[in-house]
């Protein structure tokens, strides 16, 4: 079985250390999956366009099963929905027709879903909640997730330690997540930006899984690639 040599990073909570380790795991290629969640729109464009679109790109160059969920709130566009509710009042939508008006992702032309990557809608900030994401992942004997999407501080965050949740291994490419930071937590002295994205990187740098960059993903994927043309007989693969 082919793998891929992927260097990542976490973050050792616990005395004396307080500090981030390094190490490369090899992840049997069969068993791998790329997820986007919520990578639709042009919100995130310079992200989008910088480091996953190369990622996405690496990614299907290796013949890495792709899936992607994304929003859809026409379904939770119900005065008793709770979600309806408290994002009716904190993302100032006024009345069902604000909800219903939703009319699916749109997608830039180089990240759009390829025929053969489904596409799952959600309701909630999961990508697993009420979803066929996991029966998909399990047909296919997927065991780790190479993630990438928005926003780290809610539907990325909800998806990933949800995969957690069903013994999934997470490596997030934290250059390739982001979330808008709120006025008052923007501080341009930090590489992340502001104080949101920096604590949702090391919330999952210490809790929930691994991380690596797009550049790194993107060098282990053609490092892996010779292993990948060539199997048994020395016939090519299709």
């Amino acid at each position: 079985m082919s793998t891929l040599q992927l260097p990542v990073r976490y973050y050792r909570d616990y005395a004396p250390a307080y500090d981030y380790a390094y190490e490369t795991l090899s992840l049997p290629l069969e068993r791998t999956a790329f997820l986007v969640v919520d990578v639709d729109g042009t919100f995130y464009d310079k992200t989008t366009q910088k480091t996953i679109v190369p990622a996405l790109q690496a990614a299907r160059a290796l013949k890495m099963p792709v899936a992607f969920v994304h929003n859809d709130l026409r379904l939770v566009a119900d005065e008793g929905n709770i979600v309806f509710e408290i994002w009716g009042k904190t993302k100032g939508i006024k009345g069902p027709s604000g909800w219903h008006n939703f009319r699916g992702p749109e997608y830039v032309e180089n990240v759009r879903p390829l025929p053969n990557e489904p596409n799952f809608p959600k309701w909630v900030w999961s990508g697993f909640h009420d979803t066929f994401l996991d029966q998909h992942l399990r047909a296919l004997d997927i065991k780790t997730l190479i993630c990438v999407g928005y926003s780290v501080r809610a539907c990325f965050y909800g998806t990933i330690i949800d995969a957690v949740y069903r013994n999934y291994r997470v490596i997030a490419l934290r250059d390739c997540v982001e979330a808008p930071e709120f006025p008052d937590t923007v501080d341009a002295s930090l590489p992340e930006g502001g104080w949101i994205n920096r604590i949702m990187v090391r919330q999952i740098e210490h809790l929930i899984g691994y991380t690596s960059t797009s550049a790194e993903f993107v060098a282990a994927c053609r490092a892996a690639t010779p292993a990948m043309a060539v199997e048994g007989n020395g016939k090519a693969r299709g």
